[in-house]
């Protein structure tokens, strides 16, 4: 849904509270919905409804309930952020598939790469890459291939 990325250029808190709150809008009137259902099938009429919930419903568990949902959806959606932000499956392969050092490793030399690379982009104009015996050219390529390569992470003593 396209308003759902209103705060996809804002701080990362923005879009964070924002989808967590319509998600959470989005079961509160699901809930409310479910009760005022049960009351119809049960013989009561529309107008008896607000009445019955302020007398009937057990608020304390309703809210309760709302209040853990409101959690579950922050991690949810903070960890689905974060994700994207990384880069889509990052967060699978931190936790999944790497050792916690190769990890860090393996990400400290691509942030130190990609650093490398945005400081030769800002420093030199589109053209100096494009001269292969350029200063630039050869530190571009010597980047990507350090990039493309796997990562080097020094074995563990036995």
């Amino acid at each position: 849904m396209p308003f759902m990325r209103r705060f996809d250029g804002a701080p990362l808190i923005q879009p964070i509270l924002f989808k967590s709150v319509v998600y959470w809008l989005c079961v509160l009137i699901v809930r409310l919905a479910e009760g005022l259902f049960d009351f119809l099938t049960a013989g009561g009429a529309i107008g008896d409804f607000p009445a019955y919930l302020v007398e009937h419903f057990t608020w304390s568990r309703f809210l309760l309930i709302q209040v853990w949902l409101m959690v579950l959806f922050l991690v949810y959606v903070t960890t689905h952020e974060l994700n994207m932000l990384i880069g889509d499956g990052e967060l699978y392969r931190l936790f999944f598939r790497w050792r916690s050092s190769e990890a860090k490793l393996t990400r400290r030399q691509r942030i130190r790469l990609l650093t490398r690379l945005n400081r030769l982009t800002e420093a030199n104009a589109i053209e100096a890459f494009s001269e292969r015996g350029s200063h630039a050219h050869s530190e571009l390529i010597d980047i990507l291939h350090q990039l493309a390569s796997p990562p080097v992470v020094p074995s563990m003593p036995a």
